[in-house]
């Protein structure tokens, strides 16, 4: 059992590290519906970039396990943490104050995902 622990722990960290960011996203959706009336400017842009970043959450979390377990777990997870920061970016520059503030995060974010996502068992081939 211990050697398992050994083998996962950095994904494990990386996993809940995700969950605490997705909650955080959930709570700010939540808190702009309490605030504000339905359908404005900037609870549609919260909803829309937690809906976002959740559409892409099952695939992060599929590539990062079988790249963390399959061939080496430290590059993944760095590459997962990576992950979480471009996500972070995405989000905060999604809720720009105008459409245009919202861009750059959008533009960083979709070429940063998409980086990663290839970076992962890439990077972890090494470990093989």
């Amino acid at each position: 059992m211990r050697e398992v622990m050994e083998d996962v722990f950095m994904l494990v960290i990386v996993t809940l590290l995700s969950v605490l960011q997705n909650v955080s996203f959930a709570n700010k959706v939540e808190k702009e519906c309490k605030t504000a009336n339905a359908k404005t400017a900037v609870y549609e842009r919260v909803y829309c970039a937690n809906r976002n970043c959740m559409d892409t959450y099952p695939t992060f979390i599929a590539v990062m396990w079988c790249a963390g377990i399959c061939l080496s777990q430290a590059p993944a997870a760095f590459a997962g943490i990576m992950y979480l920061f471009v996500r972070q970016k995405y989000f905060v520059g999604y809720m720009g104050q105008t459409p245009q503030s919202g861009v750059t995060g959008l533009q960083h974010g979709d070429t940063n995902r998409c980086c990663i996502t290839w970076l992962l068992p890439h990077a972890s081939g090494p470990g093989v």
